[in-house]
C-alpha cells in the first residue's frame, strides 16, 4: 500500500538527463533504473540516444519519479527539445575526460530558457581521470552554472563502471524531487505528443507528458493539428494502468477511432475546443549573453512542447536585439502553432542551427502591430504586470461581441469554473457589462460598450445633421458597422441597455437618438404640403415623383429628403415602382370591404372599382397582399382585417 501511495503521489515528478553526446547520459540511467533506454536498433549500432527515452526511477524511501534520457548529438537537438519540455528537474551530465563541450553549454541554455531550476549537475567516467583533473572539471562545471537557472544545483561525482557517487546522487535527487511542487490538476488537459506507435490489439498509443489538467479513462481528446476527435480507451503511467493521468506525468494514451497518422509526434492531445491555430504570436524575448545580436525580420526556429515551426521576427521597439537583453516581438509563424498564454518557447537559429534565446507567449492571436506604438508597447506590459482578470477582460475586449460563460472560457483557454469567477470580479468593478439573451447571461467589455456608443451617437448625430427630415438610419445597414458578430437578440439586448440614448423608430427598423424628433422647416412644409395634395387628388393614378417635384421647382437633394420623410410619416407608400399617398390602400380596402362578396374579386372587378389602370392596380395589390389588406387565393383576392 506505501509503494502505490508514492506511486499516486510522485509520479508527477520527472527528472530528465542534458548533456554532451556520449558523456554518460544513457549508463548513467540504465545504473539508477537498471534499463537501457537506447531501444532502437540504430541507436544501439550507433551507440548514441535518438529518440528520448521513458523510465521509471525508483529512488530511496519508496520514491518514484519518471526519468527522460535525452539525446546528446547536435543533430538530434529538435529530439532534446521535445524531451524536456515537460520535465521538472535535471541531470546535468558532464564526462570527467572531456569536461564541458558545446551541447553541455547549449543543453543548459535550453534548460535556463524553459525555467529549469531544480537539478543535479553530474560529472561521470571519474575513473578515466586522476584527482586533479576532476578538481579542474569540478570547478570548470561550477563556472559553467554560475549566472543560470541551476546556479545552486549541487555536483556529484559518479562513475557507472565502479559505482562511485550513485547513492549519493540518489540522496540528492530524493531532496530535491521533496522541493518540487506538484503541478495544479485543475485547468484543460494538454499533452504534447513525443511519440506514437500502433499496436496489434489496441490501435493507436501516443505518449507525452500531461502538462495541465487530467485524463480518464473513456474521456474525449481532439487531436492537433488534424482537429480529429478521439476517445480515451486506455492509460498507462509508467507501464502501469490506471483510470486517471494528472499534470506532470508520464503518460500513454490508448485512443479509438483515430489512425495514428492523424496523431504525428510534434502534435497534441487536449480537450475537445480547446487549442486554436495561431499564426502570429506576441512574445517576450529574451536573447542569450553569448550568441550574436538578433536583427529585425530575422528568420528562426520556434519549438514549442514538442513543435516546431519557422517564423520571423518582428521585433516591436528596436532594430536589433543585444545579447543578454529582452523586448516585446511578434513572431510571423510560417505553419501554426497552438500555445497559450504563458507558455514557454525555445528559439533556435535558421542556419547554422543553434539556440538562440527564449520567449513567453503574452498572446497567441494578436492583431498584426505597427513598431515603436507606445499604445502596444504599454498594452504588452500590462499582460505581463495584470492578473488573470486583466487578461479576460482584454481578450472580452478584443472579441468584441457578447461570450456566454462556456465561450468566454474557450476564448480565454481556461476552465468554466476559473472563469466565472472572474467574470463576476469584473463585473462587479464595472469592466464587464451583463447582457441577459435567452434567459441567459452574457458579458462583453464595458469599455468596447461606451466605445460603440459612443461612435454609435456622433455618427447618428452627424446624420441626422445631414437628413434632418428622416426619423433614423437602417438599422440593418448599422448592425454590420456597430454590431458586427452579434445576434439580433445580442444588438436588441444592448439597445434596449442604451435606450435612454438611443431609440428604435420606423416600427423598429430604424435607429435614431433618443432625443431627435424629425421636423419640417416652414418651406418643406408647404412644400410637402403640396406634394401630398396631388397623391390624394390622384389617389390610385399617382404622378411620378420626379416629375411632380421638378414642376414645383424642388431641388432634387431636397426632393429626395422629403420623398424619405414622407414615407417614414407613412404619408406616402411605395407599391412597386410607384408611390401613392398613404390613404390609397386605405381606401380601395373600404371600397372592396362595400363590394365584398363570397366570389371575392378578380384583378379585372378591383382596377373598374379603384377606376385606373392595370399597372397601377396590381402595384397596389401587391402591397395590400404583404400588408394583410387583401388575401390571394389563385386568381382571386379578398378583403383582409382592415385598413
Amino acid at each position: 500500500m506505501a509503494d502505490s501511495m508514492h506511486l499516486a503521489d510522485n509520479t508527477h515528478i520527472i527528472v530528465g538527463t542534458a548533456g554532451h553526446v556520449d558523456h554518460g547520459k544513457t549508463e548513467l540511467t540504465a545504473v539508477l533504473t537498471g534499463i537501457n533506454t537506447d531501444r532502437l536498433p540504430e541507436e544501439k549500432k550507433r551507440g548514441m540516444t535518438i529518440v528520448p527515452g521513458f523510465v521509471p526511477l525508483a529512488l530511496p524511501g519508496g520514491l518514484r519519479l519518471g526519468l527522460i534520457d535525452v539525446p546528446g548529438h547536435e543533430r538530434f537537438i529538435k529530439n532534446m527539445l521535445a524531451g524536456v519540455a515537460g520535465i521538472d528537474m535535471v541531470m546535468l551530465v558532464i564526462a570527467a575526460d572531456e569536461g564541458v563541450m558545446p551541447q553541455t553549454e547549449e543543453h543548459l541554455h535550453i534548460l535556463h530558457l524553459l525555467g529549469v531550476t531544480k537539478g543535479v549537475a553530474v560529472i561521470t567516467k571519474a575513473d578515466l581521470v586522476d584527482e586533479e583533473w576532476l578538481e579542474l572539471i569540478h570547478e570548470q562545471v561550477t563556472e559553467l552554472l554560475a549566472n543560470t537557472s541551476l546556479k545552486d544545483a549541487p555536483i556529484i561525482i559518479t562513475s557507472a563502471y565502479t559505482g562511485q557517487g550513485m547513492e549519493e546522487l540518489k540522496q540528492a535527487l530524493t531532496r530535491i524531487a521533496a522541493t518540487v511542487a506538484a503541478k495544479p490538476l485543475s485547468g484543460h488537459a494538454r499533452l504534447p505528443i513525443d511519440r506514437v506507435f500502433s499496436k496489434t490489439g489496441f490501435g493507436t498509443v501516443v505518449t507525452g507528458t500531461l502538462w495541465s489538467g487530467s485524463l480518464r479513462e473513456g474521456q474525449k481528446v481532439e487531436l492537433w493539428p488534424a482537429g480529429r476527435e478521439a476517445r480515451i480507451r486506455s492509460l498507462q503511467v509508467h507501464n502501469e494502468k490506471v483510470a486517471e493521468a494528472v499534470a506532470g506525468q508520464r503518460t500513454a494514451v490508448n485512443l479509438s477511432g483515430v489512425e495514428a497518422a492523424l496523431s504525428p509526434r510534434g502534435g497534441w492531445l487536449a480537450e475537445p475546443g480547446l487549442l486554436r491555430e495561431s499564426h502570429r504570436l506576441d512574445i517576450e524575448l529574451r536573447l542569450l549573453e553569448t550568441v550574436k545580436p538578433l536583427g529585425q525580420r530575422s528568420r528562426l526556429r520556434v519549438h514549442h512542447g514538442t513543435s516546431e515551426a519557422l517564423a520571423r521576427v518582428n521585433l516591436l521597439d528596436r532594430e536589433e536585439l543585444l545579447p543578454g537583453m529582452s523586448c516585446f516581438a511578434q513572431l510571423e509563424l510560417e505553419t501554426p502553432l497552438p500555445p497559450l498564454n504563458g507558455d514557454k518557447l525555445v528559439l533556435r537559429s535558421y542556419s547554422p542551427m543553434h539556440t538562440l534565446g527564449g520567449a513567453t507567449v503574452l498572446d497567441p492571436r494578436p492583431p498584426r502591430h505597427k513598431r515603436y506604438h507606445p499604445e502596444v508597447i504599454a498594452a504588452l506590459t500590462a499582460r505581463i504586470q495584470g492578473s488573470g482578470g486583466d487578461l479576460l477582460a482584454d481578450i472580452l475586449y478584443r472579441e468584441a461581441k457578447p461570450l456566454n460563460l462556456a465561450a468566454a472560457a474557450a476564448a480565454a483557454q481556461l476552465p468554466a469554473a476559473e472563469i466565472a469567477i472572474q467574470l463576476a470580479e469584473l463585473s462587479a468593478d464595472g469592466r464587464l457589462m451583463t447582457l441577459r439573451v435567452d434567459a441567459e447571461e452574457q458579458w462583453l467589455s464595458a469599455e468596447l460598450v461606451e466605445q460603440k456608443l459612443a461612435r454609435l451617437r456622433q455618427w447618428l448625430a452627424d446624420f441626422h445633421g445631414s437628413h434632418p427630415l428622416r426619423a433614423g438610419y437602417p438599422l440593418p445597414e448599422l448592425r454590420g458597422k456597430f454590431f458586427a458578430g452579434f445576434t439580433v437578440k445580442q444588438m436588441s439586448a444592448l439597445l434596449e441597455l442604451w435606450r435612454e440614448q438611443i431609440k428604435l423608430a420606423g416600427d423598429g427598423a430604424l435607429l435614431a437618438l433618443a432625443d431627435f424628433t424629425p421636423r419640417l422647416s416652414k418651406p418643406q412644409q408647404e412644400q410637402a404640403e403640396q406634394l401630398l395634395r396631388a397623391y390624394e387628388e390622384r389617389l390610385f393614378a399617382p404622378p411620378a415623383w420626379g416629375e411632380l417635384t421638378a414642376g414645383l421647382r424642388i431641388a432634387a437633394k431636397e426632393a429626395e429628403e422629403l420623398l424619405q420623410y414622407l414615407l417614414e410619416q407613412g404619408s406616402l407608400i411605395k407599391a412597386g415602382e410607384f408611390y401613392f399617398s398613404g390613404e390609397a390602400p386605405r381606401e380601395a380596402w373600404r371600397r372592396l370591404k362595400a363590394e365584398e362578396s363570397e366570389a371575392g374579386f378578380a384583378a379585372g372587378d378591383i382596377r373598374e372599382l379603384l377606376g385606373t389602370n392595370r399597372k397601377y392596380t396590381l402595384a397596389l395589390l401587391e402591397y395590400m397582399d404583404g400588408h394583410k389588406l387583401t388575401q390571394r387565393v389563385g386568381e382571386r383576392r379578398f378583403c383582409g382585417k382592415g385598413g
